[in-house]
């Protein structure tokens, strides 16, 4: 398929417009995304442009049903480091002359701290944690998110020969889908995390732990 074709598909599945309406609203949303020349781009095959511009196609074929809220799962992971700078940026763009909001599913916490405002933790398909940002990365209060920043690599030579201490623990056989979901790799499991904690509401934070972590 061709791009126009790729962008086009949402707005056939959903009969919006006739074939000259779409396409004005197809090339309004690639040079919403900073896809130029428009006109070029349109009749080229995705294998003929950069993972960069192949992303800037998914975004748009979104845009194309102006949505009011876009669920992007790991966006930019494939990406160069440089390139990934340059999408995050377009996103936040978007989402604040558009008006969306983005449900943005990654791994990588860094670029989430760059994206969100704010976060939910998950483990095993369960909320660990959830609050403003910065408040969580700044201050986990879940083992499971203190154990994700601790895995965080720091760009420095000094640290080539320096054992990074990851407090999480080997598995241990247990039912896991009783009780917390971490609890058989938490350094700080106690007896009462067999049962279900409840997410604590305190200062807009949430967090499914009974224990108080430093």
């Amino acid at each position: 398929m061709k791009i126009m074709d790729i962008v086009s598909e949402p707005l056939e599945i959903h009969n919006i417009g006739n074939s000259l309406e779409r396409k004005k609203i197809i090339l309004d949303a690639l040079r919403e995304v900073k896809l130029e020349p428009v006109e070029d781009i349109v009749n080229k095959y995705p294998h003929m442009l950069s993972g960069g511009q192949r992303q800037r196609v998914v975004l748009a074929r979104a845009l194309v049903l102006r949505p009011k809220v876009i669920i992007a799962d790991e966006p930019v992971s494939m990406l160069d480091v440089s390139i990934r700078a340059e999408i995050l940026e377009l996103m936040k763009e978007i989402q604040k002359e558009n008006n969306i909001s983005f449900i943005y599913i990654t791994h990588d916490l860094a670029t989430a701290r760059h994206f969100g405002q704010r976060i939910i933790i998950l483990y095993l398909g369960k909320i660990m944690e959830a609050g403003q940002i910065e408040q969580v990365l700044e201050n986990p209060r879940h083992p499971y998110t203190q154990a994700l920043i601790d895995a965080i690599s720091e760009p420095d030579p000094n640290n080539l020969n320096k054992e990074k201490k990851i407090r999480i623990n080997e598995p241990i056989d247990i039912d896991v889908y009783s009780g917390c979901r971490f609890r058989a790799r938490c350094p700080y499991a106690i007896e009462k995390c067999k049962d279900v904690p409840l997410l604590e509401i305190n200062n807009d934070r949430a967090v499914a732990c009974f224990v108080d972590i430093d």
